[in-house]
């Protein structure tokens, strides 16, 4: 059985008359009728009641029009369902807990500008898993706060921001920058891991004087808030972040240290041999 069979077999069934059938499929009744017999001794039965006065669907052509229709309507919608399909390609990108907001934005209007070419799927986690996420296939890109040495990956710097102190307002009233000086004596508040990268950065404050308890560590902005209005303490953060905008100006703020050169990287990650996503590449590395 072909599928012109079934065309054949539509055509009488609409028209119940060979003559119009025929003539609506451009042949001559005789091979028309001849493909309708051939059908039948395949399927093993009349699919038409035929007389020299009528033609009618048998039981067995009522129970197979539905069927032709279906298989013939499927058949007809496969190259309008190629040609329509969604041809973006896929893109994994995964984005740190900590993002320079207006980069956030830049970032944002960089993936929609996209959208035509690519399909992106976004996942949000630490940096530290970003490396191997990646070496094992499971992102395509990875826009991470840490670096790789890895010669299977790729490293662009795309921006490095400065970090300032986060402390209470009241401890500093009207400074708009400290020294290191004026934190002696402070306890340094260490944050979450994926959010603290600086790794030596408490043994260099504490060198400075600073505090340094490894348990004196919070995990969101509300227990550092109850921290800094509780302790003597401190906490870096990027002078432009979510950190410093969600703070209340009255009770804490986010002043830089002009004698500490720390400063917070943001890194584009990508398997170096995947050449397919160099334009997407090209574009990130602009929305810096």
């Amino acid at each position: 059985m072909e599928i012109h069979h079934l065309r054949y077999f539509l055509a009488v069934a609409r028209e119940l008359n060979f003559t119009r059938a025929a003539r609506s499929l451009h042949m001559s009744v005789p091979p028309l009728s001849q493909r309708i017999r051939d059908l039948e001794r395949e399927l093993g039965e009349p699919l038409f009641d035929r007389s020299t006065h009528h033609t009618r669907l048998s039981a067995a052509g009522e129970a197979l029009l539905p069927l032709a229709e279906s298989v013939v309507s499927g058949f007809d919608a496969i190259p309008e369902r190629i040609q329509s399909r969604d041809r973006r390609t896929d893109v994994r990108l995964a984005v740190p807990d900590v993002l320079n907001p207006a980069h956030r934005r830049r970032l944002s209007d960089s993936l929609r500008s996209m959208r035509e070419g690519y399909r992106f799927s976004l996942r949000q986690m630490p940096s530290l898993n970003m490396e191997s996420a990646l070496l094992a296939n499971s992102l395509d890109l990875a826009i991470s706060h840490l670096g790789t040495t890895d010669d299977r990956l790729s490293t662009i710097v795309l921006y490095r921001e400065p970090l300032g102190a986060v402390v209470d307002t009241s401890l500093f009233p009207g400074r708009t920058s400290l020294t290191l000086a004026d934190l002696r004596g402070f306890q340094y508040l260490q944050g979450p891991r994926h959010w603290d990268l600086g790794e030596r950065r408490a043994e260099q404050l504490a060198a400075r004087g600073v505090q340094v308890d490894p348990d004196a560590q919070f995990s969101d902005l509300s227990g550092l808030l109850i921290f800094l209005r509780s302790t003597k303490s401190f906490a870096l953060a990027p002078l432009e972040s979510n950190t410093a905008l969600a703070l209340d100006p009255a009770e804490c703020a986010v002043l830089p240290v002009e004698d500490l050169a720390a400063t917070l990287t943001t890194f584009l990650l990508r398997r170096t041999a995947q050449s397919a996503m160099d334009p997407v590449v090209e574009v990130l590395r602009h929305a810096r």
